[in-house]
């Protein structure tokens, strides 16, 4: 029976395929690098999708205010609201004036 320990096995081991171990290592780091990304790159993905959502609710927003305010603009709501509100009427033909620049 031969009297080698087990630590000096292991070390004459290491001795001759530390190369190998050094690959196997740098393929570990790499794989945990490509995980750690890819995790990144889920996360942005879910960020872009809620600013996505986001904007979309804000057009949606903005053309509803747009036909709102198209619908408070209208010529004959302006019209109903001066005669009702503030008792204008339309002036007549003999009460026109036209103003002209010298």
């Amino acid at each position: 029976m031969n009297n080698i320990s087990l630590h000096r096995l292991i070390f004459r081991d290491w001795r001759e395929q530390k190369w190998l171990a050094l690959l196997l290592l740098a393929c570990i780091i790499s794989a945990l690098v490509v995980v750690h990304f890819a995790h990144l790159n889920r996360q942005l993905t879910i960020a872009q999708d809620a600013l996505y959502q986001q904007r979309d609710q804000l057009d949606i927003e903005w053309r509803n205010l747009i036909l709102e305010q198209r619908a408070l603009s209208e010529h004959s709501r302006v019209e109903e609201i001066a005669r009702r509100q503030l008792n204008m009427v339309r002036p007549t033909a003999e009460q026109d004036i036209a103003v002209t620049v010298p």
